[in-house]
């Protein structure tokens, strides 16, 4: 079952970087670079939920120690992906890859990690609900 969800992984970065490219292709110009950023944000995160409801649909998850190791193993390839990606495929420096986190700052990228982590105990939760 686990496997399933490493696959399907794969599915978040196509919405991931679909996302990203309707935002710079569509309204990032207009909107300016913070609140494109954060309007993507907020799409990705909605993305995901039906993404991550769609999957425990059709795989259900056993049990909440299966929902928080599919959590972890998500925000682990989540992060390396985001760290491969910034610092080695396109060599921005830490500060720009960790600006991204920055909260005070109005970027609210972190919320995109704890939702990978979090977004399946959610779903395993809601699947229990009557």
């Amino acid at each position: 079952m686990v496997f399933r969800y490493f696959l399907a992984w794969f599915g978040m970065m196509i919405l991931a970087v679909l996302n990203g490219g309707i935002r710079d292709g569509l309204y990032k110009s207009r909107a300016g670079d913070l609140a494109a950023h954060q309007i993507s944000t907020l799409i990705l995160l909605a993305l995901f939920a039906a993404y991550f409801r769609l999957l425990s649909s059709i795989w259900p998850i056993a049990s909440a120690g299966q929902a928080w190791t599919i959590g972890l193993m998500w925000l682990v390839m989540t992060l390396a992906f985001e760290v491969g990606l910034g610092r080695l495929i396109l060599g921005n420096p830490w500060r720009a890859v960790l600006h991204e986190y920055n909260i005070l700052a109005g970027r609210v990228w972190v919320f995109i990690p704890l939702w990978t982590l979090m977004g399946p105990y959610v779903c395993f939760r809601l699947q229990q609900a009557p």
